[in-house]
């Protein structure tokens, strides 16, 4: 899961977080600023810090946002883990790494290596011809290449496999499978969903306009098939922080199963002969 500003997220604890502003570091690392907020949308405490991913800047686990607090969808604690394991799943799949062959442009032989005393010689140049700007450079692709790595870790990809695979065996229409997979990856590389439609519907006008609402329902139709599979076939459903997620019991009807055999018995405890 990728955030951005001006979107509201829940944290491990169940907090909602409001995002504020976008910021980088003096390394060039993408830092967003965000606090808690309760129901009549106050801010309470401080000012929180996040990574791209959701992660709390610090590192404390007790701070990570998990999913976006209001989709615009109303879902159960189910559905929501069911969308947020696709997110991450699309996320997964977007760091693996490409095709390995040749370059199509530039030089194709491999960088240079350079001892630790010639790399401090070329960022002290750095520093005072650019200001450190390549230095910052270098450093931000070295982050996201690390943060490439960890997202393609072993159960990263077990994840995936498994969440990718119950779209094709729930969902059997497939103009609202590409909705699923376009509204997950859209999530994960961080983008508007609005933006999105109506990128989509002017660049392809030929097909039939997609309309956010109709859309909002097809993913919620999906969702509900989804978690009615899993649930048939008594699969344990865990978010992305690893953590069980029950499915919704059956509404009770309000009557039990002795108030029917109580019903056929005398005051003393005997089946009373004249109602049967």
């Amino acid at each position: 899961m990728k955030i951005s500003v001006r979107n509201e997220y829940i944290d491990v604890a169940g907090s909602k977080v409001l995002i504020v502003a976008e910021g980088k570091t003096s390394a060039g690392l993408k830092v967003f600023t965000g606090f808690q907020i309760d129901r009549k949308k106050s801010r309470v405490g401080g000012e929180r810090y996040y990574r791209s991913d959701g992660r709390d800047f610090r590192g404390d686990p007790d701070a990570r946002l998990l999913r976006e607090a209001d989709p615009g969808m109303s879902l159960t604690d189910a559905q929501a883990a069911i969308l947020e394991r696709l997110i991450e799943a699309l996320d997964t799949d977007i760091a693996m790494p490409g095709r390995v062959g040749p370059k199509m442009y530039g030089n194709s032989m491999p960088d240079f290596l350079i001892s630790e005393a010639e790399l401090i010689t070329l960022e002290f140049v750095d520093s005072h011809e650019t200001g450190g700007m390549h230095t910052r450079h270098r450093n931000s692709a070295i982050d996201a290449d690390v943060e490439r790595r960890a997202k393609r870790s072993r159960e990263r990809i077990g994840r995936m496999e498994e969440a990718l695979a119950w779209v094709p065996s729930s969902v059997w229409d497939h103009e609202m499978r590409v909705v699923l997979f376009g509204y997950a990856e859209v999530k994960a590389r961080g983008w508007d969903w609005s933006r999105y439609i109506e990128t989509r519907n002017r660049r392809q006008p030929q097909k039939k306009a997609w309309v956010r609402r109709t859309l909002y329902r097809w993913i919620e139709k999906s969702l509900q098939q989804i978690e009615s599979e899993l649930a048939k076939n008594s699969i344990l459903l865990k978010d992305t922080a690893g953590l069980h997620v029950a499915h919704e019991e059956a509404k009770s009807t309000g009557k039990s199963i002795t108030s029917g055999l109580l019903a056929w018995t005398a005051p003393d405890g005997k089946p009373d002969l004249r109602r049967m």
